[in-house]
C-alpha cells in the first residue's frame, strides 16, 4: 500500500510526484512507462508464459503496506474495540520495527501531520511504542522532533502547530516530562516578552507564537496542571497580557473584519482562544469533545521512560505577513452558546485537516467526513448517519455538517488574505457536495444565503471572493440554485451590495456557460440583473457613425488588416491619409491615427482569446511606436476600455497582455482606472480585478529580479580566479552581471513604488473629495476596496510609508483615510 497516495505527501513545494495535477493517485503500470523502461521483450506480448509469471512475493513490502495501511486506520471511530486495536497495534509494531523501520516511522510522520484529528490517538500509539521498548520510543519522539525542527525552518506554520499539540499529548502518555514541554512553549513564548521582562511585544510573528502556544495549552493543561501547576499559571499569565496587550492595539482596527457589524476582536483569533482556555481551565483541563485514549492506559503508560527533546531555535528573517494566526471562526448559523468549547475543538481539527491534506482535495473531503468519528455520541449532531437529518436543529446541538462548513468559509475569507488559493475551497466544497449530494447542498445553500442576508456589513472583497467561490461552485452542478430568494434583487439599487454581488455572480457564470442557458435557470424577475445581449464588443468605426475622409481611412485599415497587412503596411496607410487632413495639428492627427489603429487591432482580435493574443503580437510594433509618451499610453488604454465596454472580461485580459508587451506601463492602467468618468461605477467587480492583476504583475516582477540577482551573486561567487590563463571554457560569459541585474532590479523598484504611491494617492483624493463618488454607497464601495489595497499591499506600503506621509497622506486626506494607514500600519507589524 502506497501511504504518500493517500495522505497527499510530503509538505514540501512545488508539484508533487505521487498525485497529478488533480490530486488523484498516479498509477505506477507498465504501460506507463517510457520505450526504454519497458522489460525486454522475449515473450509474445512481451510476457513470460503462464507456468512463469507468478513470481515469488516480496514479504517484506507486504508486511510494510499492511502494517502502514493499520497505522493509517487505526482510530477512524471511537468503538469499543479501539483500545484492543491500539494494544494490538503497539505490540505488532514494537515487534516488526527493527526490520522495518523506515515504514513504520515515515507513516506514523505522515499520520501525525495528514490526520490532526486523531492527534490523540496516534500520541497514545506512540506513548504505547514507548512503554514497551524506551529504544523504539525514543526513535519516534526524536523523528517527530527533527519534524518540527524542519518545519520551523520552512515556516509552515500549520504543521508546527500540529506537531506542538502532539507534543503536549505526549505529556500525558508519559513520552516526555512537563518541564520538556514547558521548555519547549518558553521558546516560542521567548519574543513575545522584552529582554527586561518590562514590556509585551505585540508583532505578527509574536501572535502566531502565541497561538501555537495556546492550541498547545488546551490539549496539555490537563497534564501540566497535574505535574506542574505553578509553571502553567505563568504561561497563562503571559499569554493573558499579550492578548490584553494585542487587543487594545487594535481595539479599532476593522482592516481585517470580515463582517463590519460584529464587535472587532483585532485580526486573529486570540481573544477568543483565552475566553476557551479559561473555560477549560475551570473544569480542570477535560476536553469532552473528542475521545483521548491515555487514560484506557493509565497503568502501563505510567512505567514508561520519560524523553528529553534537543534544544532548538526558531527562524529568524521572515517577512511579517509570513506568519500564520487564524481568524475567528465565521458563525453562519446559530449554536448553543454553552457548547463554545466543543465547538472551538472540532472547529480547530476540521481547519488543521483543511490545511493539512490541502495538496489534495479528494482526500481532504474523505477525511473531513471522518472528523466526528472519535467524538461522542452526544457530542454533534451528524446529519449524514442521522435517521431523520430534516430534524436535526442547529439551535440545539451542534450540527457537523455546519461547522464544517463555516470552517470552510472562515478560511475563505481569512483577512488580509487566506492560506491558500480561492479555487482550493471551490474544489473542495465540490468534493464534499459528492460526498452527501443532499444534504450538503442544502447546507452549502443555508450558509450562503446567512451571507448575504447580512451582506450590507460584508467586506467588500469578502463579497468578491463569495461570487467567485459560489460561480464555480455552481459551475459544477448544472448552475442549479433557487434564484427566486434573491429576485427582490432586481429591484435594489444597481450599486446595492446584495443586486451587485448576484449580477456579478451571473456574469462570472455566464463565463462558464454561455447567456441563453443561464437565462433559463432565471425566474423572470430575475433578468434584469444579466445582459439583455451577449457580451460583445463596442467598435466605434462603423459606417454610420464616420464622415467621409473617416471611412476611407478605416476601410483601408481594415482591408489592410484583412488581408493580413503588416505593421509596417499598416503605420503607412494612417501616415499617408492622416497627412492629407490640414484643418488639424500634427498631435490631433497623432491622437486620431493611434485611435484608429488600436480600434482595428482590437477589432481583428476580438474572436478569441486567441486572436486577440495573436493581432497584439502582431502590429506590438506599430503600438509601440504610438504609445512612447504617458499621454498616448493612457489613450490607448482607455481606448480598449471603451471597445470592451460590454464584456469586461476580454477587457481585463487584453489590458493585462499590453502591459506584459509594454504598450502601456502599469502607471497607464492605475490612472484609467481612477478617471473621474468611473464616478458612481467603484462597484464594478473588473475593475478592481485589472488593478490587483496589475500589481501582481510588478510585485511578480521584482520577486523574480531578486532570485535573478541571487542566482547572479551566486555564480559570481563560484567563479575562481587563477594566476594562470584562463582556459577557453573560462573565458565563456558566466551568465548575466551582477551590476546589470542590480541596475534592472532598482528601476522595477522604482516603479513599484511609483504604482504603490499613485494609487494610494488616487484612492485619497476621490475619497476626501465630494466629486470622487456619486453617493454614500458608492464612496462605500470605493472605501471598501481601498482597504482591501492597503492590507493586500501592506508591505509595500509600509516600506514606501515616508513617500506615502510625504505626498499622500497630507492635511487635505479625510480623517478616515488616514485611519485606515495607520491601521495597515499595526497590521504589518
Amino acid at each position: 500500500m502506497d501511504f504518500s497516495g493517500r495522505l497527499g505527501g510530503s509538505h514540501a513545494s512545488g508539484p508533487r510526484r505521487d498525485v497529478d495535477e488533480f490530486g488523484r493517485e498516479r498509477r505506477n503500470r507498465p504501460h506507463h512507462r517510457k520505450p526504454y523502461e519497458r522489460p525486454t521483450r522475449g515473450f509474445r506480448g512481451g510476457r513470460p508464459p503462464m507456468s512463469g509469471r507468478a513470481g515469488p512475493v516480496d514479504e517484506a513490502k507486504e508486511i510494510e503496506s499492511r502494517l502502514s495501511s493499520l497505522i493509517i486506520k487505526v482510530g477512524d471511530k471511537n468503538t469499543p474495540t479501539l483500545q484492543n486495536n491500539l494494544d494490538a497495534l503497539s505490540v505488532v509494531l514494537e515487534k516488526d520495527f527493527t526490520k522495518h523501520e523506515e515504514t513504520v516511522l515515515k507513516t506514523f510522520r505522515q499520520c501525525v501531520l495528514e490526520l490532526p484529528w486523531k492527534v490523540t490517538v496516534y500520541s497514545t500509539l506512540a506513548g504505547l511504542l514507548n512503554a514497551k521498548n524506551s529504544e523504539t520510543g525514543a526513535k519516534v519522539v526524536g523523528l517527530m522532533h527533527a519534524v518540527l525542527c524542519r518545519e520551523l525552518s520552512a515556516g509552515n506554520w500549520g504543521s508546527v502547530k500540529v506537531l506542538v499539540r502532539f507534543f503536549a499529548l505526549l505529556v500525558d502518555a508519559n513520552a516526555i516530562s512537563a518541564t520538556t514541554l514547558l521548555a519547549m512553549l518558553d521558546v516560542f513564548l521567548k519574543p513575545v516578552v522584552s529582554d527586561d521582562g518590562s514590556e509585551t511585544v505585540v508583532s505578527a510573528q509574536n501572535s502566531c507564537y502565541v497561538f501555537i502556544v495556546a492550541s498547545a495549552l488546551l490539549w496539555g493543561g490537563r497534564a501540566l496542571k497535574q505535574h506542574a501547576p505553578e509553571e502553567l499559571a505563568v504561561r497563562l499569565q503571559t499569554i493573558e497580557q499579550y492578548v490584553q496587550r494585542h487587543s487594545e492595539l487594535n481595539q479599532d482596527n476593522t482592516l481585517a473584519a470580515v463582517f463590519h457589524d460584529a464587535q472587532p476582536k483585532g485580526t486573529n483569533i486570540l481573544a477568543y482562544q483565552l475566553g476557551v482556555l479559561r473555560e477549560v481551565a475551570e473544569t480542570e483541563w477535560n476536553i469532552d469533545a473528542v475521545f483521548v485514549p491515555n487514560g484506557m492506559f493509565a497503568s502501563e503508560l505510567g512505567q514508561a521512560t520519560q524523553h528529553d527533546l534537543p534544544a532548538f531555535e526558531l527562524p529568524t528573517g521572515l517577512r511579517s505577513d509570513s506568519y500564520y494566526t487564524p481568524c475567528e471562526f465565521l458563525q453562519l448559523v446559530p449554536s448553543p452558546a454553552e457548547l463554545v468549547v466543543r465547538r472551538y475543538v472540532l472547529q480547530d481539527l476540521i481547519a488543521d485537516t483543511i490545511s493539512q491534506l490541502e495538496g489534495n482535495r479528494k482526500d481532504c473531503a474523505k477525511y473531513l467526513m471522518q472528523v466526528h468519528g472519535l467524538c461522542g455520541e452526544d457530542v454533534c449532531s451528524v446529519m449524514t448517519t442521522a435517521q431523520h437529518p430534516e430534524d436535526v436543529d442547529p439551535e440545539t446541538s451542534l450540527v457537523f455538517e455546519y461547522m464544517m462548513v463555516e470552517v470552510l468559509f472562515t478560511s475563505l475569507m481569512q483577512l488580509p488574505e487566506g492560506p491558500y488559493r480561492e479555487m482550493y475551497y471551490s474544489s473542495l466544497a465540490i468534493e464534499l457536495r459528492k460526498a452527501e449530494p443532499q444534504i450538503l447542498a442544502n447546507v452549502f445553500e443555508t450558509a450562503v444565503e446567512n451571507i448575504v442576508a447580512r451582506i450590507s456589513s460584508f467586506d467588500i472583497e469578502c463579497i468578491n471572493r463569495l461570487s467567485n467561490w459560489l460561480a464555480v461552485y455552481l459551475g459544477n452542478f448544472g448552475f442549479q440554485w433557487d434564484w427566486t430568494k434573491w429576485e427582490g434583487a432586481a429591484e435594489e439599487a444597481e450599486n446595492s451590495p446584495r443586486r451587485r454581488f448576484v449580477e456579478e455572480t451571473l456574469l462570472k457564470l455566464i463565463r462558464l456557460s454561455y447567456l441563453d442557458r443561464i437565462k433559463a435557470q432565471l425566474p423572470e424577475s430575475c433578468l434584469l440583473l444579466v445582459p439583455p445581449k451577449t457580451p460583445a464588443h463596442n467598435f466605434k468605426f462603423t459606417v454610420q457613425s464616420m464622415d467621409e475622409r473617416t471611412r476611407e481611412v478605416s476601410v483601408a485599415m481594415g482591408r489592410c488588416l484583412k488581408n493580413k497587412g503588416t505593421a509596417d503596411q499598416a503605420m503607412e496607410i494612417l501616415q499617408t491619409h492622416y497627412s492629407q487632413w490640414s484643418d488639424v495639428d500634427e498631435d490631433t492627427r497623432q491622437g486620431l491615427a493611434r485611435e484608429m489603429l488600436v480600434e482595428h487591432v482590437l477589432l481583428l482580435g476580438s474572436k478569441t482569446f486567441s486572436h486577440m493574443l495573436n493581432a497584439i503580437e502582431k502590429f506590438m510594433p506599430a503600438l509601440q511606436r504610438f504609445g512612447e509618451s504617458p499621454e498616448a499610453k493612457l489613450q490607448i488604454a482607455q481606448v480598449v476600455e471603451d471597445f470592451w465596454l460590454k464584456n469586461p472580461q476580454f477587457c481585463a485580459i487584453t489590458i493585462d497582455k499590453l502591459v506584459n508587451y509594454r504598450v502601456i506601463d502599469p502607471a497607464t492602467v492605475v490612472t484609467m482606472l481612477f478617471d473621474t468618468s468611473h464616478v458612481g461605477r467603484w462597484c464594478m467587480f473588473h475593475l478592481w480585478e485589472i488593478l490587483r492583476n496589475t500589481v501582481n504583475k510588478v510585485n511578480m516582477r521584482v520577486v523574480q529580479l531578486q532570485g535573478r540577482l541571487i542566482a547572479a551573486q551566486t555564480a559570481a561567487n563560484a567563479i575562481v580566479v587563477d594566476d594562470a590563463e584562463p582556459s577557453e571554457s573560462q573565458q565563456k560569459p558566466q551568465g548575466e552581471s551582477v551590476e546589470h541585474v542590480e541596475a534592472v532590479l532598482e528601476q522595477m523598484l522604482l516603479e513599484q513604488k511609483d504604482v504603490v504611491v499613485l494609487t494610494t494617492q488616487r484612492f485619497v483624493q476621490l475619497l476626501s473629495s465630494s466629486d470622487g463618488t456619486a453617493d454614500e454607497l458608492d464612496r462605500a464601495w470605493l472605501m471598501g476596496r481601498f482597504k482591501e489595497f492597503m492590507r493586500s499591499y501592506r508591505v509595500q506600503i509600509v516600506a514606501n510609508s515616508q513617500a506615502l506621509e510625504t505626498q499622500v497622506f497630507t492635511a487635505d486626506a479625510s480623517q478616515d483615510t488616514r485611519q485606515v494607514f495607520e491601521n495597515t500600519r499595526v497590521l504589518s507589524t
